[in-house]
């Protein structure tokens, strides 16, 4: 399951977001370093479409796509040299896929800020150079390895290797990020799987959230998304029905933020209806038919013969599968077709 990270300075919001997404208590206390070990949480991927075929088919159980979220205690200045406890905290962000950076952008005397001020520009700055200075260490530290093994002359790919680490090492120097340097398309497969291997922290897709205060002063801040964290976390248990009467959007913001970590992490969702359940299934996007059967089971792979595909809005409109059929809205797709995200499937398997 991918994981996602939430980073930020102390008292940024992180671990309230990480209450509020897994309805697990952390410490979220006003002081800095509260969180000190990374604490992970489940979270179900919202979507109607499981509910909606659900009611359709009179399944008995509702089963939806989850992604894993990590709260990761705040980084401070210098947590690339161990500062706050920084190197362990960056080791924990190692182990995620995607990193959210939550930025406070309100104004609160009370809540502590560990820079006493509210600036979110210059939050996320020392956010992204810390992490910036940390893949250069690493990368310093390797760099030397791999021109003393380039006069063995056992791996061909070296020197192209050490290109490579000096590229992303100019670029970090210049206040960039690993991910500023793309490799081309034509890239040998070997090279890119060890650029992967580097698991270097900024060439993981960034998510930026903005930690506003709706009824409050806020600065100015360019973000992916905004969320009032404490009044969702105050709205946590209210119905949809319940926001409605207070003349808000029934889908909440926290929905939408988990939705957008779903989307950049390059996740769809197929989906499949009977009896037993509708169920969300998780797919990277791009991954065709028997590979996506494989998520199901790993056999489905091996064994996929073809897959009987309706588009979601066809399926609901006409009210069910053998509908869709008589009307020619259901199709017949083999090995290489590419999975879409909302496909309501049924797979065909061998024996």
């Amino acid at each position: 399951m991918l994981s996602v990270g939430l980073v930020g300075l102390p008292n940024a919001g992180k671990s309230t977001l990480f209450n509020l997404l897994t309805k697990r208590s952390v410490p979220a206390e006003n002081f800095p370093f509260c969180t000190i070990d990374p604490h992970d949480g489940i979270v179900e991927v919202p979507d109607e479409r499981v509910h909606t075929l659900a009611k359709l088919v009179n399944a008995q159980k509702e089963v939806y796509a989850a992604i894993e979220f990590r709260d990761i205690a705040g980084l401070v200045k210098n947590a690339h040299a161990g500062e706050g406890l920084g190197n362990k905290f960056l080791s924990h962000i190692k182990e995620v896929d995607l990193i959210l950076l939550v930025v406070r952008t309100f104004k609160n005397d009370d809540i502590i800020h560990v820079e006493n001020r509210v600036n979110p520009i210059e939050d996320e700055e020392i956010l992204l150079l810390e992490l910036s200075l940390a893949d250069q260490n690493v990368l310093e530290n390797i760099l030397p390895r791999m021109e003393k093994d380039l006069k063995s002359n056992k791996d061909k790919l070296l020197g192209d290797k050490i290109q490579i680490v000096e590229q992303i090492l100019l670029r970090l120097s210049g206040l960039g990020l690993a991910s500023d340097f793309v490799l081309p398309d034509i890239t040998d497969k070997e090279i890119v799987k060890w650029r992967k291997g580097l698991n270097l922290l900024t060439d993981k897709p960034i998510l930026k959230l903005a930690n506003i205060n709706q009824d409050g002063e806020n600065v100015d801040y360019k973000s992916d998304f905004e969320l009032d964290i404490l009044l969702e976390f105050s709205m946590a248990d209210m119905t949809k029905e319940d926001r409605l009467e207070l003349e808000m959007v029934a889908e909440n913001g926290l929905d939408k933020m988990i939705k957008a970590c779903y989307q950049k992490l390059g996740l769809g969702t197929y989906l499949t209806c009977g009896e037993t359940e509708s169920r969300a299934w998780t797919f990277k996007q791009g991954m065709v038919a028997p590979q996506a059967a494989g998520i199901i089971h790993t056999d489905f792979e091996k064994k996929f013969i073809k897959a009987e595909v309706i588009k979601y809005p066809d399926f609901i409109e006409l009210e069910s599968r053998k509908n869709a059929i008589e009307k020619g809205k259901m199709r017949m797709e083999g090995k290489d077709y590419a999975i879409q995200d909302g496909d309501v499937i049924e797979f065909k398997i061998g024996g």
